[in-house]
């Protein structure tokens, strides 16, 4: 559930100088993950942690604010204008920021039109722009991020510590044990990873990429993790979850990629379908989560309740690609 979005708008004219200007807040997503309401009249983005129990904590919004600002000063990545940064709840209730709105829309569950009228060229432009700005990325020095990251086989432990702590399958903590004794290999030294990039979080405008969101995930730690997420939503049959485009005869194949990211990053891309079956069993864990909380009580969205639903098929789908890896 939002937040008082007239409560938020009071708050933001008594603390900002431009405060005079803000006409009102509109949600643009709540739940129980970061939430993002635009402030009208400064047509600026306010992000804050969830106000109901959320599926991953901590939320750190002065670390977030952070990485996105070193990603928008140190890299070709596209990133909105990064604005104040508020670590006094007492203004809104919770630590909070606000960065600049960027025109575009995002698609994963259905092919806007845009793209369904150019399926060859559009699908080939979009997954160009992607992984540019993945790429991009990746090619940043890890030195100017703020601290934090994780080794692969650190990488592996947490998962499997979330999916332990939420009554997960049997087969996804299967999937994770074994992973666990024998972690993916590495490219080399770590890099910007941004944990989520999956093209659902592009905003796209006239078929160009304006911007790269939700950093929340982000750390410094190997990139393959990143690659190996995105390469999960491909041939997801009937367990399939956020990828629409996929299926676009100019969408790029798995092999495709590879080649893409090996030839911008220079980078050897090794145990592919591992670290694949690593992002998959990440999903599958924080879905895991969501299941749990609504089954104990202690979350009673019903889009929670969807998610047992969707676990079954989606955990099969992992425990058959991890056999294949």
């Amino acid at each position: 559930m939002a937040r008082d979005t007239e409560a938020l708008a009071k708050g933001l004219r008594g603390w900002l100088d431009r405060g005079d200007r803000v006409t009102g807040v509109k949600v643009l997503s709540a739940g129980h993950s970061n939430e993002t309401y635009l402030v009208e009249g400064l047509n600026e983005i306010l992000r804050m942690p969830p106000s109901k129990e959320g599926l991953l904590p901590p939320y750190d919004m002065a670390r977030q604010h952070a990485v996105m600002s070193a990603v928008a000063d140190n890299s070709a990545v596209p990133m909105p204008p990064m604005l104040e940064l508020c670590t006094d709840a007492s203004v809104l209730g919770d630590e909070f920021f606000l960065m600049g709105a960027v025109p575009g829309e995002a698609f994963e569950y259905a092919v806007p039109d845009w793209l369904a009228a150019d399926p060859v060229d559009g699908a080939e432009a979009v997954c160009r722009q992607w992984f540019d700005a993945l790429a991009a990325l990746h090619k940043m020095d890890p030195a100017l991020m703020p601290p934090g990251g994780r080794s692969v086989p650190e990488e592996v432990a947490y998962w499997l510590d979330v999916a332990r702590g939420s009554d997960a399958m049997p087969a996804l903590l299967s999937v994770l044990e074994d992973l666990d004794r024998q972690p993916p290999r590495t490219t080399g030294a770590v890099t910007p990873v941004h944990g989520d990039p999956k093209h659902g979080n592009c905003l796209w405008q006239d078929g160009k990429l304006t911007v790269l969101l939700d950093w929340e995930m982000t750390q410094v730690g190997e990139p393959m993790l990143d690659l190996g997420y995105i390469l999960m939503f491909h041939d997801q049959g009937e367990a399939s979850l956020a990828n629409a485009g996929f299926e676009l005869p100019g969408w790029w194949s798995w092999d495709r990629m590879v080649e893409e990211w090996e030839a911008r990053t220079g980078r050897t891309a090794v145990d592919v379908m591992r670290y694949a079956v690593l992002g998959q069993a990440k999903v599958a864990a924080i879905i895991s989560v969501g299941a749990y909380l609504f089954k104990s009580g202690r979350i009673q969205d019903p889009r929670f309740e969807g998610f047992a639903k969707v676990l079954p098929a989606y955990v099969d789908l992992l425990e058959r690609r991890a056999m294949k890896a």
